[in-house]
């Protein structure tokens, strides 16, 4: 049995004609090039086939809008998208069409808050400024917490932010944030007294670990969790520039304009 026409309106109609990765109309000078892809495939041999039994997998439940070019993308780049993953995708872009129609304010109100943060905070360069922890980090790194928190005193009325999964993804940015840059900001009890973790910034605005100051366990135990924190960081960073990069695309995310004095 193929799927059904109801399924394919409600398909359709609730990922607005929209890819539900790039965000291209699958109806281009009025060629369709659309393709409704299937999460789970139809056979078990096809792709992501043999995760999970589904009972009927011609159902919009199985099914996810996509371009031609990302339908191949998805069905052979099986370890990225999983199933998870794909359900996350249709589920974010649906909720992202319907922002625009059910409350087009608060989606104002949150671009007004990702551009400001872009803004005042050099987004794009958060990896490379955590590339060489734990031996260094750049001092600009503190900017994700100074203009988060400068946000919330001069714009209170726009955070937390009215898409759901927007905030989430924000949640776990910021709060990866802070369980790094409290251990680099922070001090180890060394023989009764407390030493910094790391020093003041070079010339180049690099801080470096107090290695000299720190006993070998001490240093060990710091190397671990900022392994750590510093993975976790990354991997909440990445994903939501994903997000942003999917559903507001409206947000430059190297917006930033650096303080002129």
């Amino acid at each position: 049995m193929g799927i059904s026409n109801p399924e394919i309106k409600k398909l359709y109609g609730l990922a607005a004609g929209r890819c539900s990765i790039c965000k291209i109309n699958v109806f281009d000078n009025e060629v369709h090039i659309g393709e409704m892809a299937h999460i789970i495939a139809k056979n078990s041999g096809g792709a992501r086939g043999n995760e999970e039994i589904v009972r009927n997998r011609n159902s919009y439940e199985n099914l996810i809008l996509l371009c031609a070019n990302h339908h191949t993308e998805v069905d052979q780049n099986l370890s990225f998208y999983t199933v998870e993953r794909l359900h996350k995708i249709k589920t974010e872009h649906e909720s992202t069409i319907a922002s625009h129609f059910e409350s087009p304010n608060e989606r104002v109100d949150d671009i007004s808050f990702l551009k400001l943060f872009m803004r005042f905070v050099p987004f794009t360069q958060l990896r490379y400024f955590t590339e060489h922890l734990p031996v260094s980090v750049n001092l600009k790194l503190c900017t994700v917490g100074d203009m988060f928190e400068a946000g919330l005193v001069d714009n209170p009325h726009l955070y937390p932010l009215n898409d759901t999964n927007l905030q989430a993804h924000f949640q776990l940015f910021i709060e990866g944030y802070y369980e790094l840059w409290n251990i680099i900001s922070g001090f180890t009890n060394v023989a009764g007294r407390q030493q910094a973790n790391f020093g003041q910034a070079d010339d180049r605005g690099y801080l470096h670990m107090e290695r000299r100051c720190l006993p070998y366990e001490k240093v060990k135990k710091l190397n671990e969790s900022l392994d750590i924190k510093k993975s976790n960081f990354i991997s909440a960073y990445s994903a939501f520039i994903d997000f942003i990069r999917r559903n507001y695309k409206e947000v430059d995310l190297g917006s930033y304009e650096p303080y002129k004095i």
